[in-house]
C-alpha cells in the first residue's frame, strides 16, 4: 500500500469559462505520483509550478478537482485520511499571542486528542523540536527558527504517518537547518513518510531518496534521486533559466 497515491489531478483557480475566453490553464493538468511507504520524497518546481495548491489539496483545503487522492489506501476527504496527514505550511501557522504550551493544547483539540494525549504528545514534540527550555513563552518572543520548529511541532503532535512539509527552512540560520534535517531524519527512520516540498536543492538531495519535478503543473520528471548526478543542474536543465516571478 502506498503512504500517497494520486490520480490524475487537475485543478484551476478560474472557472471553465474563464479558460475557454481567455485560454487561461490550469495549477494541476492530469498530475499523477505516488510515494512508497517510509520514503522522504522531494516535490520540486520553480514558482507558479503547482507545489503548495497540490499540497492544498492532498490536505483537503482545496475542492473541485478532478481526479482521486488516496492517503495510506483511504480516499480523500475520507477522515482517516485526514488524520493521517501533518502538514507545517511555508507560512507560519501559529498564534503569536500564546505560549508554545498553549497553541500545541489548542491544535491538539482541533486534532480530537485527549487531555492525557495532548500533554504527553505535547511533551514529546517540543523535546524533538528542541524546545522544552521555552514551552511557555510567547511565540511573538520567538526567533524565525524557533517558529520553524514550534511551527513542525505542531504538525507532529497527533502522530501522523504522513508529513507535508512546505519550504520547512526557508529564513532560518545553518544550527536550526541541521537540527531540522536531524529531526526528519529521526522521524523518517521510525517509519514516517515525508512529501518535501523545497527550493534549496541541496537540502532535496541530502534528505530525500525520491523525487517528482513539476513545471506549470504537469511532471517533468518522476524517479530516484539517486539517477541525478547534480540535481541543481538537472532543475534548471528541465525547468529553464528564466526568472520566475509569478
Amino acid at each position: 500500500m502506498k503512504a500517497l497515491e494520486i490520480s490524475q489531478i487537475s485543478f484551476s483557480y478560474h472557472s471553465s469559462a474563464d479558460q475557454s475566453a481567455g485560454g487561461i490553464g490550469y495549477a494541476l493538468h492530469h498530475f499523477s505520483m505516488s510515494i512508497e511507504q517510509g520514503k522522504i520524497h522531494a516535490l520540486l518546481g520553480p514558482n507558479g509550478a503547482g507545489k503548495t495548491t497540490l499540497m492544498k489539496i492532498i490536505t483537503g483545503v482545496l475542492r473541485g478537482y478532478a481526479g482521486d487522492v488516496f492517503v495510506l489506501g483511504n480516499k480523500m476527504p475520507d477522515n482517516k485520511a485526514l488524520i493521517s496527514i501533518g502538514c507545517a505550511p511555508q507560512a507560519i501557522a501559529l498564534y503569536m499571542s500564546l505560549t508554545a504550551l498553549e497553541n500545541l493544547h489548542f491544535f491538539g483539540v482541533m486534532a480530537n486528542l485527549s487531555k492525557d494525549q495532548i500533554a504527553a504528545r505535547s511533551d514529546a514534540v517540543l523535546a524533538q523540536t528542541g524546545l522544552t527550555d521555552h514551552a511557555q513563552k510567547l511565540v511573538s518572543t520567538y526567533s524565525g527558527g524557533m517558529q520553524r520548529r514550534l511551527n513542525l511541532a505542531v504538525a507532529l503532535l497527533h502522530s501522523p504517518k504522513l508529513l507535508l512539509l512546505d519550504e520547512p527552512t526557508v529564513g532560518v540560520d545553518p544550527q536550526t537547518r541541521n537540527h531540522i534535517y536531524e529531526t526528519l531524519s529521526h522521524l523518517n527512520a521510525s517509519g514516517m513518510t515525508i512529501l518535501l516540498s523545497t527550493h534549496m536543492m541541496e537540502e532535496a538531495a541530502r534528505l530525500c531518496s525520491s523525487v517528482t519535478l513539476l513545471d506549470k503543473g504537469e511532471i517533468i520528471f518522476d524517479g530516484p534521486m539517486a539517477a541525478i548526478d547534480n540535481l541543481e543542474k538537472f532543475f534548471l536543465e528541465k525547468t529553464g533559466r528564466g526568472l520566475r516571478d509569478d
